[in-house]
């Protein structure tokens, strides 16, 4: 049986893919890929963190037990043989491919650093609406409230892989774009 040659280069094509990792193993599976040449994103966040002699900034990954490859077909068994590493994350028993743009939009939001204050007490947005903002550096960002705390916390959904990230905004930059 032949390779055609559309499916030839459908292998070599990259796409965007989460693994499930050991707990706590996050940034030493991502230094594994990388050292393989696979491209490996951790989204880390920087929290304060108190202990009875001091203070430290450290960093944790934004999604628990997750590492974001972006690998061809080829790729596959060479991701999965670093230590580690547990399986793929799967949708309708296949491997989730994650949508650049939703990756684009995990790495911006963890880049900015992006948390606002608001005192908006009352609101047109409804869990579910799908909403769009319109200002500031997540300007045109698109994703859908999953849920929403005290009037300022919105949940941002990355539907490829289910997950959803906590990002405070005020009300008034964001669009619903519900029809």
């Amino acid at each position: 049986m032949s390779i055609t040659k559309q499916s030839a280069s459908n292998i070599n094509l990259k796409h965007w893919h989460a693994l499930y990792v050991s707990s706590r193993a996050e940034k030493k599976v991502m230094q594994s890929l990388l050292s393989k040449n696979i491209e490996s994103y951790v989204p880390l966040v920087k929290t304060m963190r108190q202990w009875s002699d001091r203070k430290k900034m450290v960093e944790f990954p934004l999604i628990n037990g997750y590492v974001f490859v972006n690998i061809s077909a080829l790729e596959i068994d060479k991701t999965l043989q670093t230590k580690g590493i547990v399986n793929f994350v799967r949708e309708s028993g296949k491997v989730a491919v994650i949508r650049e743009e939703e990756m684009n939009r995990l790495k911006q939001l963890v880049d900015l650093g992006y948390q606002i204050e608001s005192d908006v007490s009352s609101s047109e947005l409804e869990i579910g609406n799908k909403i769009k903002i319109t200002s500031g550096p997540l300007k045109n960002i698109e994703g859908f409230i999953i849920n929403k705390f005290n009037d300022k916390y919105l949940l941002v959904q990355l539907e490829s892989i289910g997950k959803s990230i906590k990002v405070k905004l005020p009300e008034d930059i964001l669009l619903s774009t519900e029809s």
